[in-house]
């Protein structure tokens, strides 16, 4: 089976603390991304291992996604299950002299007839990715 990954990377002028608390909370994410429709947290407690989440992107069906590894303040991951693909997410935090470094990397293997699409996805997560990181930069600076 074939896997598109596309990873990231951006320098924030936050605390490595505040970045990873906003990034790992993906309840936020409507935010930074716009392909994301909807998001529902669906277990109780505080965010960790083991949180899941229901979600709707803008294409394709929904998917559950639950955090897999929480490294307060420098690492988290998640995985994701649909219909039209699975979904792994890891994601990196480290000090800078003026903030945090964050590198987000998704690996994304689809289904069915998305596996023939598989250059034409990777270009476009490529080019999402970074608009996406590029948005959570300008929301954490600002705030």
């Amino acid at each position: 089976m074939k896997v598109a990954i596309v990873e990231a990377e951006v320098d924030i002028d936050r605390s490595p603390e505040d970045v990873f608390d906003y990034c790992s909370d993906h309840g936020r994410e409507p935010e930074w991304n716009p392909m994301m429709k909807r998001i529902e947290r669906i277990t109780d407690g505080p965010i960790g291992v083991g949180t899941r989440y229901s979600t709707q992107f803008s294409r394709g069906p929904a998917m559950q996604m639950e955090c897999t590894r929480y490294d307060r303040p420098t690492h988290w991951s998640v995985v994701g299950e649909s219909a039209a693909m699975k979904v792994g997410g890891e994601n990196e935090i480290s000090p800078t002299a003026r903030g945090a470094h964050l590198v987000m990397r998704m690996e994304v293997e689809p289904r069915g007839a998305l596996r023939w699409a598989m250059p034409l996805i990777r270009r476009r997560l490529d080019t999402q990715f970074h608009r996406d990181l590029e948005n959570i930069k300008g929301i954490l600076e600002k705030g």
